[in-house]
């Protein structure tokens, strides 16, 4: 869809300490073979007192706070994760909002896999649009991924790191014009991050830490391979030439993409070279070989980080690429209308 007013006004993350690859080598927690084809030099892992409800929150109050408005301001708030939030039978969207707004607004917790912050961003912009007398809502997306459930280095071809991050969405002006969004489906691809597990109720039983490489292979046990990666591609292509398209943009005009934190070799492969990108050159890749891959939040977070680096100022054009299991893809094209007032803001 084409937005024509539509702004983000403000960014915010919340990343924990960064562990390295070459410490994770050395005690054993990941190879040398891996690190060579990943690229990456580090994860952020969160501390033991960190919850992921609690660092959606800090991302979405800094994205708030550098936006302008006010926590009453705020007329929705939208939150999306993959893992677990901590309990069961709990409405996390409902802490988020406590913490960033104030009663009365919609909140909602999104799942759509990785590509689950830019779809709440795009339910967040819709609600705006539905509601011409709201002024600004938050998005906010992230995950932890907490052993012994889930090894961050060897449970996938992806890094996994723990953190959050968030944007203000605001009709009425911003740093950033969106000025397109498309959204693009497989559901017959869905089973990839299935497997042949069971459905529930609940499986507190199941063998851990998660195996999501045995889910895959189980998967192409009755899929083939070629015609997986050919769906994955088409699948981000078409979400990306609309994008471009309703954008009056081509890929040539993109400054900056910011790509999810796949990896060195399954970035390229899989998110850049479907769209004639074969190089990482103007991806946040120097950032998000740092972090590893932050669930639904990497495009927040690579934005964010941006943004405080000086890298968006007025006329750039940024490309946003969302990427989840399920399956589902996002291109959103945003251009900078002004350099954000935090732009150089310590890192």
């Amino acid at each position: 869809m084409r937005w024509n007013d539509l702004y983000i006004a403000g960014t915010g993350a919340f990343l924990p300490k960064q562990v390295s690859v070459e410490e994770a080598i050395e005690t054993g927690q990941y190879d040398e073979e891996s690190a060579q084809h990943s690229g990456h030099l580090a994860l952020t892992v969160a501390a033991p007192e960190d919850s992921i409800p609690e660092m959606a929150v800090r991302a979405g109050r800094q994205a708030l706070e550098r936006s302008g408005y006010l926590p009453e301001d705020v007329a929705a708030v939208t939150y999306s994760v993959v893992f677990h939030n901590g309990i069961d039978i709990w409405n996390s969207a409902s802490y988020i909002q406590k913490g960033i707004a104030r009663a009365g607004a919609l909140s909602a917790e999104v799942r759509s896999g990785s590509n689950g912050g830019l779809i709440a961003a795009e339910l967040a912009a819709a609600y705006l649009y539905a509601h011409p007398e709201a002024k600004v809502a938050v998005s906010t997306a992230g995950d932890l991924w907490t052993d012994p459930y889930f090894d961050r280095w060897r449970t996938d071809r992806i890094l996994y790191g723990d953190g959050a991050a968030a944007v203000a969405l605001s009709r009425q002006g911003g740093f950033a014009r969106v000025l397109s969004m498309a959204t693009n489906t497989d559901p017959d691809l869905e089973a990839m991050h299935r497997g042949h597990e069971p459905f529930g109720p609940f499986q507190h039983d199941a063998d851990h830490p998660i195996d999501l490489n045995r889910r895959h292979q189980q998967f192409l046990e009755g899929f083939d391979k070629d015609e997986v990666w050919r769906r994955v591609e088409n699948g981000l292509r078409k979400a990306v030439h609309q994008a471009l398209e309703e954008a009056g943009c081509s890929m040539d005009d993109m400054d900056h993409i910011v790509a999810p934190h796949f990896g060195a070799g399954l970035t390229v492969r899989q998110c850049l070279a479907p769209i004639g990108v074969h190089d990482l050159k103007r991806t946040a890749w120097e950032f998000s070989r740092r972090t590893g891959h932050i669930g639904p939040g990497d495009q927040f977070a690579g934005l964010n980080h941006l943004a405080e680096a000086g890298a968006l100022t007025p006329g750039k054009r940024v490309l946003l690429l969302g990427v989840g299991g399920g399956f589902s893809w996002t291109g959103a094209v945003l251009d900078i209308v002004a350099e954000p007032r935090w732009s150089g803001a310590p890192a």
